[in-house]
């Protein structure tokens, strides 16, 4: 089974792929030569994305050329070759593996040759990225690419060198983290030294490296050389890093001054030829390491779940328990007055695979039909406590969201985009109404379509000025006709858009959010019942079709988590301040005050 840190670099590199058009041609036959991580991560790269394309590309790994035989004729070869080695009869197999692949009409060979460590600077020298035809001899890896210079006038040859990855395989990463966190971990210290300011090195990721091949198999030159090297850094910044990581585990931080000075150490491959073809990393530095780490500590911290629980200054369980506490109001309104609600979106997901809160979400959010919605605003203006808000366009306060919400008094959040606008901008619950829509499909797409028209003039006018997007010469010529209107005026018009199908007998229903065009139209069938559902301490509800909803709105494997890379707080906040409605921070949870931010705790 994979580790959440192999199934993340796979993730990175099947968004790069496709995102820059990488993808083998379509029933391509490729063939991945090589027993090692770097081979694993290729195949499993490539079935991921046949699996999520039409492409219908077969794959094959095998472990060495005379497994070549037996299979049907490729048109591409991925060969890895370690020359660290100095494995004369790997020699021989690359040979084979080059002569079976010149019989094959425009057949592809790249070679994936990891190169010995780099300890002089002729070691940089020598691997300069020139083209197979000009290399010297003098070692066993020259003796390699002569090999695959031979053979250049009878088939499509492009190598590139690998350095550093960093993976779960120590024996493909000659930063050699793994040693380094394991000595770390055994003395309980981060020892940085004078020699680790002038040691530079570089390291770049598995998905990086799996990228670097997708970008020379497509769009490299033949008879060339590429090197793949991550960024530049010093072992005192990885140390750094690791100590910045692990510190609130009980690591400690010690130094050792050596009296020798020395000249700086820089082992980092050249690997312009590379981005000249389009290539970028797909992460920095520091968040490759985080997820190296990450994986490499796995049984002792769970770093990154420890990250996502510092979202907001360490405030991210005091958001929560608010959010839980208006909850219970709600869902004892609703009770008390007979009215059906569910949890909603990314709610609705978190009671169902993880029962409460997804562990990186910052939010509860609630849904109705608009039949119950009708009933819950009406009895929240008596029964909802003084402590909270109502917020609609509707109090003709300055709100203009496209759906209501109810917030906690006396605290403060936004986002850089809510900011702008005078308004209660607090921790809140967000209120979303499922309304109907025509059952025909061209007047579904024409009320959509009005819809997104209202909210793109309500946007420019609400914010005042032109769109920075692409809609930027249309909303600064429309800004002066829009000014002519109240943004009451538009909330008025978009809400009876909304309600335009209400009191006809369709049985679809337009899910209420921004991004629905991506989702489409959903039976009202799926909400019209309700089941009881866990929310942390709160036993709520979700619709009886939450499994279909689920499907449509995330995927058909929406129990599985998010990668690594994907699990960020849903809200990029502004300014925070979390009130004085909560209790004295207890033993277990640390909370950072920032005094400049105007906390009241």
């Amino acid at each position: 089974m994979l580790s959440d840190f192999a199934k993340n670099e796979i993730f990175m590199s099947c968004e790069y792929i496709k995102s820059r058009s990488l993808l083998p041609n379509k029933g391509a036959v490729l063939n991945v030569i090589g027993e090692n991580i770097l081979c694993d991560y290729i195949t499993g790269t490539l079935n991921a994305l046949n699996n999520k394309t039409e492409y219908n590309y077969t794959v094959y790994q095998s472990k060495n050329a005379d497994a070549l035989s037996s299979t049907v004729a490729k048109q591409c070869f991925l060969y890895c070759f370690d020359a660290r080695t100095q494995d004369t009869y790997a020699l021989i197999d690359l040979t084979k593996a080059l002569e079976y692949a010149s019989k094959i009409k425009n057949a592809q060979f790249v070679a994936l040759v990891f190169i010995p460590p780099l300890s002089t600077r002729q070691d940089l020298q020598s691997l300069c990225e020139m083209e197979l035809s000009k290399v010297t001899s003098g070692s066993f890896l020259s003796e390699v690419e002569n090999t695959l210079s031979s053979y250049c006038d009878k088939l499509s040859i492009k190598e590139i060198r690998f350095d550093n990855i960093l993976s779960e395989d120590s024996n493909y990463n000659a930063l050699n983290l793994h040693a380094i966190v394991k000595d770390i971990l055994d003395n309980n210290s981060v020892e940085i030294n004078n020699d680790d300011a002038f040691d530079v090195i570089s390291a770049c990721s598995i998905s990086d490296a799996v990228n670097a091949v997708f970008t020379v198999n497509k769009h490299g030159a033949h008879g060339n050389i590429y090197n793949v090297s991550g960024e530049a850094m010093t072992m005192y910044e990885v140390k750094s890093f690791i100590y910045e990581t692990l510190c609130s585990y009980g690591v400690k931080l010690s130094s050792a001054d050596l009296n020798e000075k020395r000249n700086k150490f820089y082992r980092v491959l050249d690997c312009g030829k590379l981005n000249s073809l389009g290539f970028s990393p797909v992460c920095d530095n520091k968040t490759k390491l985080l997820y190296a780490l990450s994986d490499i500590v796995a049984d002792k911290f769970d770093i990154i779940n420890d990250k996502i629980n510092s979202l907001y200054n360490g405030k991210l369980p005091y958001i929560r328990k608010m959010e839980l506490e208006l909850l219970h109001e709600v869902d004892k309104i609703c009770r008390q007055n007979d009215i059906q609600y569910f949890l909603s979106g990314g709610t609705m997901l978190g009671a169902v695979r993880h029962k409460g809160f997804i562990p990186w979400d910052d939010d509860i959010d609630i849904a109705m039909l608009r039949e119950d919605f009708v009933k819950f605003k009406e009895a929240c203006q008596t029964q909802l406590p003084k402590k909270y808000m109502y917020q609609s366009y509707t109090n003709k306060d300055g709100y203009h969201y496209f759906f209501d919400k109810i917030t906690v008094r006396d605290t403060y959040f936004s986002t850089k985009y809510s900011d702008k606008f005078d308004m209660l901008k607090g921790i809140s619950m967000d209120i979303f109404v499922f309304d109907k829509t025509s059952d025909n499909e061209f007047f579904q797409k024409l009320h959509f379509k009005t819809l997104m028209l209202l909210r793109l003039m309500m946007n420019v006018r609400w914010i005042n000025h032109p769109r920075k997007d692409k809609s930027y010469m249309l909303s600064k010529i429309l800004l002066p006709i829009l000014r002519l209107f109240s943004m009451d005026t538009y909330s008025k018009w978009y809400d009876k858009m909304l309600r335009r199908y209400e009191k006809c007998k369709t049985t679809t229903v337009l899910p209420p959010a921004t991004d629905h065009k991506w989702r489409g139209v959903m039976p009202k069938k799926w909400f019209e019942k309700v089941q009881d559902a866990q929310f942390e301490d709160v036993m709520s509800y979700i619709p009886t079709g939450y499994d279909n909803y689920l499907k449509q709105w995330y995927s058909e494997d929406y129990m599985e988590l998010l990668p690594l890379s994907k699990r960020v707080g849903s809200h990029d906040f502004y300014r925070l301040d979390i009130g004085n409605e909560v209790n004295v921070p207890d033993d277990n949870i640390e909370i950072k005050h920032y005094n400049h931010k105007g906390e009241l705790l």
